[in-house]
């Protein structure tokens, strides 16, 4: 009887420890910033307070822009706080001898806290929409690249040639 025992809390020990061991691997590896990047062809308006507010092109609103915009707009869907320095993209064929360009940023840089979301606009619709544009591209303070989905470039593209006059 005593044997059985020993047996089943030794078999239960390593099955609890075990357990311990993968959660702590689990939530270390979890316990890190992600952001979730999405872009979009807008124009902008400003309010009388001073603040931007971007909608749709096809959207008729008084005061509006013209000129069309790329907007990204970043949020920090991990634990740990980033702090976005910028954006860009890079070309599938090099431009001028090269094969990136940064966006000239209007409010960054700009600290991201769990949950918090900014976004940026850039003043050359041509240059994040061209046909060339492989990857775009906002990287944080640590010069880590985060990178708009392949399919959120691909709609962007698109909503690009359907506004463009």
């Amino acid at each position: 009887m005593g044997d059985h025992l020993t047996q089943f809390l030794a078999t239960w020990g390593a099955l609890l420890s075990t357990f311990g061991l993968g959660w702590t691997f689990y939530r270390d590896l979890h316990d890190r910033a992600s952001l979730k990047i999405t872009a979009h062809v807008r124009r902008l308006v400003q309010s009388p307070d001073g603040k931007w507010y971007a909608f749709k092109p096809d959207m008729p609103v008084e005061g509006a822009s013209e000129q069309l915009f790329v907007v990204v707009d970043v949020t920090n869907v991990g634990r740990r706080p980033v702090k976005w320095t910028g954006w860009g993209g890079k070309y599938h064929k090099p431009v001028n001898g090269k094969d990136s360009f940064l966006a000239i940023p209007i409010a960054l840089p700009q600290m991201l806290d769990e949950g918090a979301s900014h976004s940026e606009f850039s003043t050359d619709i041509v240059t994040p929409t061209s046909e060339n544009v492989k990857r775009l591209f906002v990287y944080d303070a640590t010069g880590k690249d985060w990178y708009l989905p392949r399919r959120a470039l691909r709609k962007l593209k698109q909503e690009a040639r359907k506004y463009q006059v």
